[in-house]
Formats: structure tokens, sequence, C-alpha cells
């Protein structure tokens, strides 16, 4: 499943840096191929292409989040699983992406928090949430969602099981990389 595939940055640092720099702002969006939701167990549910839509701050000494994608901002084309598990995932709220960490010259890393996305279709009804962590490049404008499994399959219908294949509080990666449009420059001083 292909579900949180819009994220501009990674990361454990320790502490935000304190102002962001992005340019030029407002109206974006976002093409992937194929993303991928693999949960603990080994099972991976794909989309074979997922869109963005969203909004990006624009100017200096910005403090996060520094793009937002609005409820049903991010879709997800064809999505598959195993033994011809077809189904639909539906973006639900509204989706923060937050910088950590700038390299300096060409990489921020940060979170797209506040996850939720709805898994639908026959024989499978589930809700994953949490946050991902994700890179932007400048130099090349694409949004790459890290496949670390740090989000949750909260919930799952005990008569719509998705043919038993994942399971609730079960974690879950997701991957996939975005080509963001117009292209961005997000920097930290």
């Amino acid at each position: 499943m292909a579900l949180a595939s819009a994220a501009v940055i990674t990361g454990t640092a320790s502490a935000d840096p304190a102002t962001w720099s992005v340019s030029p702002g407002g109206a974006f969006t976002g093409e992937a191929g194929e993303t991928i939701l693999t949960t603990e167990s080994g099972v991976e549910l794909f989309c074979t292409s997922s869109d963005a839509s969203g909004t990006a701050e624009s100017g200096t000494g910005l403090s996060n989040p520094l793009a937002s994608l609005p409820e049903g901002g991010v879709t997800f084309n064809d999505c598959q699983g195993p033994f011809g598990l077809t189904f639909e995932v539906a973006h639900l709220g509204t989706w923060e992406l937050n910088g950590v960490s700038y390299d300096g010259s060409d990489v921020t890393t940060g979170t797209l928090d506040n996850i939720t996305a709805q898994i639908s279709g026959p024989a499978c009804e589930a809700t994953v949430t949490g946050s991902v962590n994700a890179t932007y490049t400048n130099s090349t404008g694409t949004l790459s969602v890290l496949p670390e499994q740090t989000l949750t399959i909260s919930t799952v219908d005990p008569s719509n099981d998705c043919l038993g294949l994942i399971t609730q509080g079960e974690a879950a990666g997701f991957s996939g990389g975005y080509a963001i449009s117009p292209q961005l420059t997000v920097t930290s001083p």
C-alpha cells in the first residue's frame, strides 16, 4: 500500500533548526512511481503510482511545518497486495511536512506527520497512522520517503481483515520518491 507518500524530510536529530528558508513556496504537486507499504511481518502492499498536492511556506525565518497536504491531497493508483488483493487508499486529515536538519549544501531531512490513511477494498478495511521519515534534495526536487517502519496499523476490521495479511498494532514502513513541481529550495542557516 502506498500510503504516506509525500514526506519532506527525515531525521533523528535532537532539535529542529531555529529557522528555515523555502522558495518559491505556494502550491506544489508531486508525482511518484511505485509506492510500497511493508509490514513488520514482511507483507508488501503496493500502488503503481501516487500523486500529491499541497502548499509550502514561502520566505525566510520560517518555523515548522514547512508544508501541508490537505485531506485528499495524496492519491494512490492501482493498489494491490498478495493473493490478488486490491484496495484503495484514502488520505485523511492534514499531513504536515517538518524540517529536522539540513546538510548545508543540498539535502533536508525531516518528517511527514499526522498521517492517517484508510485502506479499503474487497476483504480489507484497515487504518494506518503515524509519521514517516524522508529527505528532500534541492538539486533534483525529489522528496524521498524512507522505508523505516515508523507507521502503525492502528485498526483492522475483524470481519474484513485483509485476508489475515496485516495485524492491528503491527509496525509498517512506507517508501516512494516524489518529483516535486515547481522544484522547491529548502535550506536552514
